[in-house]
């Protein structure tokens, strides 16, 4: 998944009012991982170099919400994660 598939994959999930899958949760998991974690950034810096410009600042905000949102989900997953690994390695 790249930024332009996470963005259009957040205005999908908008404008039909729904929840994200298990695959899409997945797959915004490993965006986090390989496109903010594995770089050593934060959610907040990713977001600030994005250039999300929609149709109106309403759904920008919206949009912007959704995506940090799960990608902060994410980061409570990789960190529950890593700890689960701590602390059952010999």
């Amino acid at each position: 998944m790249n930024t332009t598939q996470l963005l259009l994959l957040a205005l999908n999930c908008i404008n039909e009012n729904r929840e994200l899958s298990h695959t899409e949760l997945s797959k915004i998991y490993v965006f986090y991982r390989t496109e903010i974690d594995y770089k050593n950034i934060s959610i907040d810096e990713f977001m600030l170099n994005q250039n999300w410009l929609l149709t109106d600042e309403c759904n920008t905000q919206k949009v912007m919400s959704f995506i940090e949102t799960y990608l902060h989900l994410s980061s409570k997953k990789a960190k529950s994660r890593k700890q689960y690994v701590e602390q059952n390695s010999w």
